[in-house]
């Protein structure tokens, strides 16, 4: 027997929303970002949230323009950095430039109990929902809920077949990754950031975009994806007026939470790839970053070529970057990280001239 109080909640409507308007405008772009990033969470990963069609759209793995990545140790240079480490070093708070990250091979995933608690949270939501609609009789908020419940686990398989590629392209390397490499990027808001890591990771990991791989499933849960966003539109704008309410309050805060990161494990990308972020003093300026990596004369040709670094006949910068910086500067920042793998610290936006 349902309470009169909550049956007659299917009749009150004293206004109405655009539920098409809300799905495709709100939550877009941040969502690009924070699913984009592969990053797992124990809170987020099994919500619902607006935005979703750009999971089906594919539009989490198209690249981002205005990102150099500079190896300095191989001097090369190239654009084509990976969609997902784009979107992931854009969640981070960067100092202008002494952001150093440290890039690590180790079997490392999110642990048993923050998966099962992520699930858990994903699906009280939506029974919750469920239920809400069955209690007020009304079919096409049943239908609603059915469809978030498609488009997350569509979602979720989409993410982890790009996680489980970059898990496969690490485990081709058969543990031998190469070398470490020193390399430098720079972000279309003119921030720099420090990488180190294995020459290989660098080149199969940033350089090559994550493909899935098993190409015909993915396809197959994108167009799953498609379909239940359009199904989403259409129940939830022919729902009755509190259900409509309830949907829309829940997906803006999964979506708030899911941009905030909040619960996201971002020091690990799938399985295998684990990257250390120190974010360094906000006040070292572009000249003592180049110091830190302790380049060859070779190696700072590259630079010079590349015009991150001036032109030998500025002899005023360089006699101050080596009597300034390279004099003074006690340990190369590849020593730093591997003292201290793990740190992180937090910096402010801070610019520095160079």
């Amino acid at each position: 027997m349902i309470p009169p109080k909550i049956a007659n909640l299917s009749e009150w409507g004293p206004f109405q929303l655009d539920a098409l308007g809300l799905l495709t405008i709100f939550g877009a772009k941040e969502m690009n970002t924070a699913v984009g990033n592969l990053v797992q969470s124990s809170v987020t990963e099994w919500l619902p949230i607006l935005g979703s069609y750009t999971v089906a759209n594919d539009d989490i793995i198209k690249p981002e323009p205005g990102y150099v990545l500079y190896n300095i140790t191989d001097g090369i240079m190239a654009t084509d950095v990976s969609a997902w480490f784009t979107r992931w070093i854009s969640t981070f708070p960067l100092t202008y430039t002494a952001t150093t990250i440290r890039l690590r091979v180790e079997n490392q995933q999110l642990p048993i109990v923050r998966q099962a608690i992520s699930i858990t949270i994903g699906l009280s939501v939506i029974g919750f929902l469920f239920s809400m609609a069955i209690v007020t009789a009304d079919a096409w908020g049943i239908a609603n809920v059915a469809s978030m419940a498609v488009s997350v686990i569509s979602r979720q398989f989409i993410v982890t077949c790009l996680r489980s590629s970059i898990d496969h392209t690490i485990q081709s390397l058969k543990d031998d990754p190469g070398q470490d490499v020193k390399v430098f990027m720079t972000l279309p808001d003119g921030k720099a950031v420090t990488i180190l890591g294995p020459r290989m990771i660098v080149v199969t990991c940033l350089l090559t975009e994550a493909q899935p791989i098993h190409p015909q499933s993915y396809y197959v849960m994108r167009m799953a994806s498609w379909a239940a966003f359009g199904a989403h539109a259409i129940t939830l704008g022919m729902s009755d007026l509190f259900n409509q309410i309830l949907t829309v309050v829940i997906l803006l805060l999964a979506t708030y939470l899911t941009a905030t990161h909040v619960g996201g494990y971002r020091e690990a990308i799938g399985t295998r790839l684990c990257l250390d972020v120190d974010m360094g003093d906000p006040d070292l300026p572009r000249g003592a970053a180049y110091s830190r990596l302790k380049m060859s004369p070779t190696e700072e040709d590259c630079m010079v070529h590349w015009s991150m670094m001036p032109q030998r006949s500025n002899v005023w910068w360089w006699d101050r970057y080596k009597q300034q910086y390279l004099s003074n500067q006690a340990t190369s920042v590849t020593k730093e990280m591997e003292g201290n793998p793990r740190i992180r610290k937090s910096g402010s936006h801070t610019s520095q001239n160079v």
